[in-house]
């Protein structure tokens, strides 16, 4: 439980960070949120266990203009539930993650992400990948995500509202 509330108050505050100045204007605005989801390989990553299952997942995102780590990308927080599929231990929870993420050329682009998962695999996880926009509001992503035990290959899906 207590996992979830730091989960909970971790992705608060991020969003607080990005509330603008205009006491009338709305917390959030609907133009910078996006969601997804998606399907995942995720293997056990320990001594002696080497299971694998198929899992998923389901997310939002929200776009953080005012940080801009490197010119010519763009900065985003996402909040998500990841079931790994594992009928026993490690079956999921909430992750919280910052994401950085860029153009290659035309619809291609990268993308990394560094965040906390608060769920069965509890702690840091870490990901890079790729994407391929559909058209403007649209993309798929394809990345690789190692956390303390369970590490990744997740196909996603975002639309950006």
């Amino acid at each position: 439980m207590n996992k979830i509330i730091t989960g909970i108050c971790l992705a608060a505050c991020v969003f607080v960070y990005n509330v603008q100045a205009e006491p009338q204007g709305p917390i959030l605005q609907k133009n910078k949120m996006s969601i997804g989801g998606g399907i995942s390989r995720n293997t056990v990553d320990v001594p002696g266990n080497n299971d694998s299952e198929i899992g998923f997942q389901f997310f939002a995102a929200y776009d953080l203009d005012q940080v801009n780590l490197i010119e010519g990308a763009r900065s985003s927080v996402e909040l998500g539930y990841m079931d790994y599929g594992f009928s026993s231990g490690d079956a999921g929870g909430l992750w919280t993650t910052y994401v950085l993420d860029g153009a290659i050329r035309d619809n291609l682009g990268w993308l990394a992400r560094l965040g906390l998962d608060l769920g069965d695999d509890s702690g840091i996880m870490l990901g890079a990948g790729l994407g391929f926009r559909l058209d403007p509001a649209a993309q798929l992503r394809l990345e690789y995500v190692i956390r303390d035990e369970i590490d990744s290959l997740q196909i996603n899906f975002i639309y950006h509202l």
